[in-house]
């Protein structure tokens, strides 16, 4: 399954060879649907590339893609109603309905877009691709713009004020690909719901580098290397030990660095899309390392530990005047209780809650975390 970041770079190399494709993206979602919205399935001439869920609904967008490719017809927006899907609800997916847009991308027009999108995925930069949906099924030339976060004059394709201009820069530095609806008076509206008269812009960002910072190099952290890698993350591998941290132990990451944990992570910039997990050799490390990763802001912090010393290690650096709404963020002991015992199964639970948190940003009685709210008051 291709991810929609490697979508891009698919769509370049195709555009490249003087291929058209057509590209089908999931941009709204109701109810219960097997992929969610941003998913991408790009339809040439001998197959496809990626999957908007499989089943009887994908073999319905992948015909209407292969007409639109073979008769060059005008971009589609069209409704998969997946609640009487029988294939679907045999593996359990079905029960919802999905908004899909297809429209067509030829080499002579599209592949200067391609080419950036796919220059963002390659250098992690962010960016996002906004499209000009409706009013009905699209126009024969679908009008696409891209945007960078926070700018002031995007060259988009439907005229907006200043105010409408500034929401579209910050969605592009979100991860979260959205649907707006474009009122009378300019301003936007995200929605969920499609009316046939209305003007939409679909933004699709590229957030930039989703990094997963493992500090340590033992089993647990080879495990989710490899494992961060798979789901699609920029492994960063952290250890002093360059007889552990090497790339024979980690051909996966994207980056190793040997240095003192401390020194690691203060030369990092972590931000919203910076995932760290402190899976050290010993409890010391981790929690130097916790309080380096304090200091900035990143995405999710966990911690690996017994819940005994992972109490210990938060009450000491309250008391040292971290506020508690800052630990309260803090992932430990880290992982979904799934019964985890060895590295690989800890990888799994590690990388599943940190699966939870970027797809939905919630924290419940699942995780095996510490209630921060039973820790002491400091003195």
């Amino acid at each position: 399954m291709a991810s929609p970041d490697k979508i891009w770079l698919e769509a370049e190399r195709t555009l490249k060879q003087g291929k058209p494709f057509a590209l089908a993206t999931v941009i709204n979602v109701r109810g219960s649907t097997p992929r969610e919205v941003g998913a991408k399935m790009l339809v040439r001439d001998d197959g496809q590339v990626g999957t908007i869920g499989g089943g009887c609904g994908e073999a319905e967008v992948f015909r209407k893609a292969q007409v639109l490719l073979q008769e060059s017809a005008p971009a589609r927006l069209t409704e998969v109603d997946l609640t009487g899907d029988f294939e679907q609800q045999e593996i359990g997916t079905c029960g919802g309905i999905m908004d899909v847009f297809i429209d067509l991308w030829s080499p002579q027009r599209d592949l200067p877009v391609a080419r950036e999108m796919a220059e963002a995925v390659r250098g992690s930069q962010p960016l996002a691709l906004v499209t000009l949906i409706g009013p009905g099924d699209g126009n024969q030339v679908p009008a696409r713009a891209l945007l960078r976060p926070n700018v002031d004059d995007a060259g988009l394709p439907v005229e907006l004020p200043p105010k409408a201009i500034r929401q579209l820069g910050e969605m592009a530095l979100s991860a979260a690909p959205t649907l707006v609806e474009i009122e009378p008076s300019g301003e936007l509206r995200t929605t969920t719901h499609l009316r046939e008269e209305a003007p939409y812009l679909f933004i699709d960002p590229l957030p930039g580098a989703q990094r997963l910072i493992i500090v340590g190099a033992g089993h647990v952290g080879q495990a989710l290397a490899d494992l961060g890698a798979m789901l699609g993350f920029h492994v960063v591998v952290i250890d002093d030990r360059a007889a552990f941290a090497n790339r024979e132990r980690f051909p996966n990451a994207a980056e190793i660095i040997v240095r003192p944990f401390e020194k690691a992570i203060d030369s990092l910039k972590l931000d919203r899309h910076s995932y760290i997990v402190m899976v050290t050799r010993g409890h010391a490390f981790d929690e130097i390392s916790l309080r380096a990763a304090l200091k900035q802001k990143p995405g999710y912090v966990g911690m690996i530990g017994s819940k005994r010393r992972v109490r210990a290690t938060l009450e000491r650096i309250e008391a040292d005047g971290v506020d508690k709404s800052v630990l309260e963020q803090v992932h430990a002991p880290i992982g979904l209780d799934i019964g985890a015992e060895t590295p690989e199964e800890i990888a799994v639970s590690i990388m599943a809650e940190i699966i939870r948190e970027r797809r939905l940003g919630v924290r419940d009685g699942s995780s095996m975390g510490v209630k921060l709210g039973r820790l002491k008051p400091a003195h």
